[in-house]
């Protein structure tokens, strides 16, 4: 399964008095509580866009990006809350239980399991809704969540952004142009053999990496600083990036 980058476990995120400009609908999902998402972005057209969040869930720092992504490629995008109102508490890290603890507990509320019937229950509604495409990017966590994912063969195309709980093998699923964009905050050898596996594929010609070593784990997501300029650009350019690649695969 992999687990957490010592960064996720160490740098706090930064709160924002952010307002997310989008909308929150639930969707009914059988044999579970109903899950709330996050909407932005234009509903009419035929591509759609899925994020999945860090272990801070519904962070505005993570919905401020989802804003912006929205407003710069002109596709929805839906964020769903797989953690139903629960998530890390950003005023416990470090950790004070441990890390050990910290790893658990994220794999246990955001197993693959409990994710899974959340997932395709939120590619049913933007089905419903006349999405032909669909591409999805995942944080830290997401990202995992991504790569558990690609055997569903539901997505045209995805983004992992500094990604926590990677393994090399990962890749080995992946069957649709993927772009990748690690932080100094990941292993970089795991991320080089992931990559080096990607390039295997007979669409590595459509896949992208762009390193964002200058920054820390978590950049564009809730350890993101939008009132900080450079913190702010470097997570601007990670969405643009996002843009870039979804405009040209979806």
């Amino acid at each position: 399964m992999g687990s957490l980058p010592d960064q996720c476990c160490d740098i706090p995120p930064f709160k924002s008095n952010y307002t997310p400009v989008g909308k929150r609908i639930t969707l009914d999902v059988e044999g579970k509580t109903p899950i709330e998402v996050y909407l932005t972005g234009p509903s009419d057209g035929i591509h759609a866009i899925i994020g999945l969040y860090d272990i801070f869930g519904m962070h505005s720092n993570t919905l401020q990006g989802a804003d912006y992504l929205a407003k710069q490629c002109g596709y929805q995008v839906i964020v769903p809350d797989f953690f139903r109102g629960w998530s890390w508490d950003v005023d416990n890290i470090p950790p004070k239980e441990g890390r050990p603890y910290l790893n658990a507990r994220i794999q246990e509320r955001g197993s693959w399991d409990l994710v899974r019937p959340d997932l395709l229950e939120v590619i049913k509604y933007l089905q419903s809704d006349g999405k032909a495409t669909l591409g999805a990017y995942g944080l830290c966590f997401g990202a995992k969540k991504i790569a558990q994912s690609a055997h569903l063969e539901l997505f045209n195309a995805f983004v992992c952004a500094h990604p926590s709980f990677f393994q090399p093998q990962d890749a080995d699923n992946i069957s649709v142009p993927i772009a990748l964009m690690p932080s100094d905050g990941e292993d970089k050898a795991v991320m080089d053999e992931f990559w080096a596996r990607i390039q295997k594929k007979p669409f590595a010609d459509k896949c992208y990496r762009e390193n964002f070593h200058d920054m820390h784990h978590g950049f564009a997501s809730a350890r993101s600083n939008w009132d900080d300029p450079r913190l702010a650009q470097r997570a601007r350019d990670a969405y643009n990036v996002m843009t870039k690649f979804f405009k040209e695969r979806l």
